[in-house]
């Protein structure tokens, strides 16, 4: 059993699946060149966009590394809800995502327009499913509390 929970929390990295989903947007862009499109006001929009979900990202991980907790499928020795938390109880996942859309509309590449569906689908069903269960083992009854006041994503 415990052999079968590492191997799940390596399966649910979360930075592997963020820098793989930019890894890939870029690919795509060099590498398919003609789905790219060249449009000034998308890439506009792409870099706030991406600056956004940074912004929310970084803001998210300093209150974990104020507070001293780790963020990686570790058992956490804090249990934050201060912040962005209050509005949801991902708020690192939702800043990476804003981030990826704002990077696959700045590069422009209409295929890259499916790297956030599936980089979404990969946290929302690997990633959170184990780290909520290692909430609920280390937390119990505040946490399903939480879990039910606040939303997963926003």
């Amino acid at each position: 059993m415990k052999s079968d929970n590492r191997l799940l929390k390596k399966i649910a990295y979360p930075p592997f699946y963020y820098f793989s989903s930019i890894f890939t947007g870029i690919i795509l862009f060099l590498f398919f060149p003609e789905y790219n499109v060249k449009y000034i006001p998308l890439a506009l929009m792409g870099i706030v966009v991406g600056v956004l979900g940074l912004y929310i990202l970084l803001r998210s991980s300093d209150i974990f590394k104020r507070v001293e907790t780790t963020y990686i499928n570790e058992t956490p020795s804090a249990f934050v809800t201060e912040g962005l938390f209050t509005y949801s109880r991902n708020p690192m996942y939702l800043g990476a995502l804003i981030n990826i859309i704002g990077i696959v509309l700045f590069i422009g590449n209409i295929i890259g327009f499916f790297i956030p569906i599936l980089f979404f689908s990969s946290i929302n069903f690997i990633c959170i499913p184990v780290e909520e269960k290692i909430m609920e083992n280390t937390f119990g009854k505040v946490y399903l509390k939480y879990k039910k006041q606040v939303r997963r994503w926003f």
